[in-house]
């Protein structure tokens, strides 16, 4: 996890609550971009920022070492950046999702 050895189950209590959501918001961003919901875009930040928070939380409980806290942030952080470019401030993107908010 994060790039150290864990035991199976130290990943399963720490990391399996986090897949499940995660999981569950992949399927509803699936479900939103392909009936072309203007809403899905937000479910993509969501992602990024449950990660996020949930990697703050268990660190600051420390509930998971920091090294592993921080290369989630980091992480996150990174391709959450990159998602908020993508579907908020790409032109092209940002103005197919104006167009779908005004139907």
């Amino acid at each position: 996890m994060g790039g150290e050895r864990v035991t199976r189950t130290e990943w399963l209590h720490i990391a399996a609550p986090l897949v499940a959501a995660i999981g569950i918001l992949m399927a509803m961003i699936c479900y939103a971009l392909a009936s072309r919901k203007p809403w899905s875009r937000h479910l993509v930040i969501a992602m990024f920022t449950l990660i996020i928070g949930y990697a703050l939380i268990l660190g600051a409980l420390n509930l998971i070492r920091h090294t592993i806290m921080w290369r989630a942030i980091i992480d996150a952080a990174i391709f959450g950046s990159l998602s908020a470019w993508y579907f908020y401030f790409k032109p092209n993107v940002a103005e197919y999702f104006r167009q779908l908010a005004r139907q």
